[in-house]
């Protein structure tokens, strides 16, 4: 082979080399990965793991405040329901908007419980006022906008961290939520079919088909 024929074949391995490295693989979309993995068994033990030893804390802490102060009826209900989706959220590790979201709103609201002060009522009511103020502005705001605007930013407000992100990121976040949370359905309702009682035995009958008694 002459120098001029070898010099131009490692020319071309060497373009040919640089052509792969710069061709983009062909990965599964995020939305149907994320799907998948939602789906399958291994994820829905990681989150039964993760929901089991909330609900363990959560008991102990429980268990840990005097008698004398009891706490408000329904907050033991809102205190399951959030290590419920705490636990979704660190089953997630974070790599969603929506998951983020969770997370870092219960880092705050365990910040405000161990900051709260005398005057918290009065400082609730004016954030409530403030607040329904706001969604009355935002109300009419949003009368002027076409139906398909106003649907996606409703989609937006309903899924947790999506309310300033774009078309695109609100339905992937959306569909990773919706799998996550049928996976959630799933595993709370095996918890609850492993603890619940076994159903009572049905009546004894007799021989004619009615239930047989105990003389005394």
């Amino acid at each position: 082979m002459s120098p001029v024929t070898n010099q131009t074949s490692v020319v071309y391995d060497q373009s040919q080399r640089k052509r792969n490295k710069k061709k983009p693989s062909s990965p599964q979309p995020p939305s149907q990965s994320s799907v998948e993995k939602w789906r399958s068994e291994k994820q829905q033990q990681i989150y039964s793991t993760n929901i089991i030893q909330s609900l363990r804390e959560l008991r102990i802490s429980s268990a840990a405040k005097p008698s004398s102060s009891p706490s408000p009826r329904g907050r033991g209900g809102v205190a399951v329901r959030d290590a419920a989706y705490r636990s979704l959220a660190v089953t997630a590790r974070g790599r969603t908007l929506w998951s983020r979201a969770i997370l870092s709103k219960a880092v705050k609201l365990k910040f405000r419980k161990q900051n709260r002060s005398r005057d918290s009522i009065t400082t609730r009511n004016v954030n409530n006022w403030l607040r329904k103020k706001r969604a009355t502005v935002m109300r009419l705001k949003g009368k002027g906008l076409p139906a398909v605007e106003r649907n996606v930013k409703l989609l937006s407000r309903l899924i947790p961290g999506c309310q300033k992100q774009p078309l695109p990121v609100v339905l992937e976040e959306t569909t990773d939520y919706i799998v996550a949370m049928e996976m959630q359905i799933r595993a709370l309702n095996a918890l609850i079919s492993a603890v619940a009682p076994p159903p009572p035995p049905p009546p004894e009958t007799g021989h004619d088909g009615d239930e047989t008694h105990m003389l005394g």
